[in-house]
């Protein structure tokens, strides 16, 4: 039988360790789901990657898919029509650096763009942010830094995936200062430049220069990371 959990919003999880063998079984226990459930707003199942003959199963029963990853599928059904459905998974988040080191700004040209703009990328499942920034820099320019402070997010509505893109621009400390590109794939070129004459370049996009010219005007707004007694271990908040 299909083991259950209880959700504050009025949805049923089902736990998909109690999926049954056959797909006959499953889609019995289902539609008893379903019929039972008449008080629930929503019935949720995961199916994993070696379950995907149960995708059918589901799906004309009147469920949708929600979210995946790479090994799994979140399916939801509506048990009541007028139920509110979260979506999941509206942003594709990156990180880009701001360093100045000896009065000289670090910038990266690729492939894909004649300008040049600041090192940085997308931010991995579960990768801190510090660590974000530390491994796109390095990857990029064979720079080794140190996240200092957040100085601008960025919002832009299509990008990746079709998600929108939240951009996090940090001024970094460089720990290290020669440049030795690793991610040759991507990266064709980077160097240090006068900040002063980047912020009014024709090689550099309106976003890039902004968000620079702003770090050389109001050093003194910063949002560095703080610890706090968190509930959700790992944590990054930056005050």
């Amino acid at each position: 039988m299909l083991l259950l959990t209880y959700d504050r919003y009025g949805g049923v999880i089902v736990d998909q360790d109690s999926f049954p063998d056959t797909i006959p079984e499953f889609r019995e226990q289902i539609v008893q789901l379903i019929e039972i459930l008449n008080d629930k707003k929503l019935l949720w199942v995961k199916v994993p990657i070696e379950n995907s003959e149960f995708i059918p199963v589901l799906t004309h029963l009147g469920f949708e898919f929600h979210y995946c990853d790479e090994k799994n599928l979140m399916l939801v059904k509506r048990l009541i029509d007028s139920s509110f459905v979260p979506t999941a998974r509206n942003f594709v988040v990156g990180i880009g650096a701001i360093v100045i080191h000896e009065g000289k700004l670090l910038v990266v040209r690729d492939k894909f763009s004649p300008d040049f703009k600041l090192p940085g990328g997308h931010i991995e499942k579960n990768e801190p942010m510090k660590k974000a920034l530390k491994r796109e820099v390095l990857e990029e320019t064979g720079i080794d830094t140190e996240l200092e402070s957040i100085i601008n997010i960025g919002h832009f509505p299509v990008g990746q995936f079709g998600e929108s893109v939240l951009y996090i621009v940090c001024t970094a400390r460089a720990l290290t200062t020669n440049i030795s590109i690793n991610d040759s794939l991507e990266i064709v070129e980077a160097k240090w430049v006068d900040p002063l004459e980047y912020v009014e370049a024709d090689f550099a996009n309106v976003y890039n220069k902004s968000v620079v010219k702003a770090a050389l005007n109001n050093k003194d707004i910063k949002l560095t990371e703080r610890t706090l007694p968190l509930k959700i271990a790992g944590s990054e908040v930056f005050l």
